[in-house]
């Protein structure tokens, strides 16, 4: 997976293995990492099954080279997913 950040005239591409994404995903879903998110937003995380997003993961490995996210701004500036 790559994210590609673009503003202006500075230019980013970021590797994101998805060992890596899979990995964080493990870790997100932890007891550890959960008393560090704020009161408010515990709601939201608690809706997601990390497990299944994990599994999802793999399936993307299947769909090299798709757009999952492509947001460009009116200053010019571009974000970029690609699997």
């Amino acid at each position: 997976m790559r994210v590609h950040i673009k503003s202006g005239k500075i230019r980013f591409v970021i590797p994101c293995p998805i060992a890596f994404l899979k990995f964080g995903l493990s870790i997100a879903g932890s007891s550890f990492i959960q008393k560090y998110i704020p009161d408010k937003d515990k709601r939201y995380v608690n809706m997601i099954d990390f497990k299944k997003l994990s599994k999802c993961m793999d399936i993307l490995k299947e769909y090299r080279g798709l757009k999952l996210v492509e947001v460009k701004s009116r200053d010019g500036s571009h974000v970029t997913i690609i699997v």
